[in-house]
């Protein structure tokens, strides 16, 4: 061995040792989904509220599929399990059952007790704490009380085309390309257009949090996702266009939009899949997801986020980490499906079963 060789070789060899000792990085626990219980619906009697504590319904969590609604407690308790004939729309803390021309509509707890009546014909529609009706002609919608009586109303005269609410706020995007935010008054805090297409409508919009920010899918030739920011406190709130991208392939139906809850990113249903802007630094990543996306939700922990797509028969439930890394997914054949969060746990329905699934990371 030469001399040369005889000094170089030692100084590289500990250079490695030190190279391996600083780069190394342990690996990042990865996601697993444990099994916990599955429930027949089939075996539970319909329309029977089976024997609970107020407890059990404060923590329920709602199902709707096909032609039956319900509820549950994450130990996999039914508390209530409802075939309707028509319509009807549910959150966590009440439902409603109405048909096309029903003038007046119960609501309902939970357990199937009375909460209240609306007395206007439309269309209603729940989500978390918050009541809606939309008017009949399809350009109006007032928002309601908890019994049901009228808040307030918005009259318009462009269809609505995408709709969307937070605690503290509510936006309507209309065919003919316009945005309106609404603050929980009625008190119109955004008023404004996205532009950038030659035929104008919305077809998807969201509302953060904070009513900070509103994103909407718009437009058709020329379609495009835009994030706008409100900086003012007056009529329409001098809302700006704080980012937009155009869209490559364009899709001609309502999509899926949603605010994280820290208002940090934002994801919006496009033509290949979800599309996830960072609200911070507006960098925009794309994940590829089969078929046509039917939830957004995000885990209470705020580290995942969970797509419900569906393909023909096909549903396939994808799951994004760190807002914008896609963690896996899984596939099964149903007639009908849905996805609830609540805990550390995720709910998985389909046609006649329910099963949780408790999210691990290892």
């Amino acid at each position: 061995m030469s001399k040369k060789v005889k000094i170089i070789l030692p100084i590289f060899l500990v250079l490695a040792f030190f190279y391996v000792i600083i780069a190394s990085r342990p690996l990042s626990p990865e996601i697993q989904f444990v099994p916990v219980w599955s429930i027949d619906l089939e075996s539970f009697t319909k329309g029977e509220v089976a024997e609970s504590t107020e407890e059990d319904f404060l923590n329920a969590v709602s199902f709707k599929m096909n032609q039956n609604l319900g509820y549950f407690t994450p130990e996999g308790k039914i508390l209530n399990y409802i075939t309707f004939p028509y319509k009807a729309t549910i959150s966590n803390d009440s439902y409603t059952l109405y048909g096309t021309a029903s003038t007046e509509m119960q609501i309902n707890s939970p357990s199937g007790k009375e909460l209240g009546k609306i007395s206007v014909t439309g269309f209603p529609y729940y989500t978390a704490d918050r009541k809606f009706i939309f008017l009949p002609g399809g350009a109006s919608f007032s928002k309601l009380n908890a019994d049901g009586s009228v808040a307030w109303t918005y009259e318009g005269f462009s269809p609505i085309t995408a709709f969307s609410s937070s605690s503290s706020g509510t936006v309507a995007g209309f065919a003919n390309g316009k945005v309106i935010g609404f603050d929980n008054e009625g008190n119109i805090t955004h008023n404004y257009e996205p532009g950038g297409s030659n035929y104008e409508v919305i077809f998807g919009a969201a509302i953060s949090e904070s009513s900070k920010y509103i994103a909407t899918l718009s437009g058709q030739d020329g379609q495009r996702f835009v994030i706008a920011k409100k900086s003012g406190e007056t009529y329409g709130g001098h809302t700006s266009i704080i980012f937009y991208k155009s869209m490559q392939q364009e899709i001609n139906r309502q999509v899926l939009i949603k605010f994280s809850k820290d208002e940090k990113k934002v994801f919006y249903n496009n033509a290949t899949g979800i599309g996830i802007v960072n609200c911070k630094n507006f960098k925009n990543t794309e994940i590829p997801i089969k078929g046509r996306i039917l939830s957004i939700l995000e885990s209470e922990s705020g580290k995942e986020i969970f797509v419900l797509s569906k393909e023909g028969s096909t549903y396939t439930v994808s799951t994004i980490e760190s807002f914008d890394a896609f963690a896996g997914s899984f596939s099964f054949e149903a007639q009908t499906a849905c996805i609830a969060v609540s805990g550390n746990s995720l709910f998985v329905g389909r046609d006649g079963k329910i099963s949780r699934l408790d999210i691990v990371h290892r």
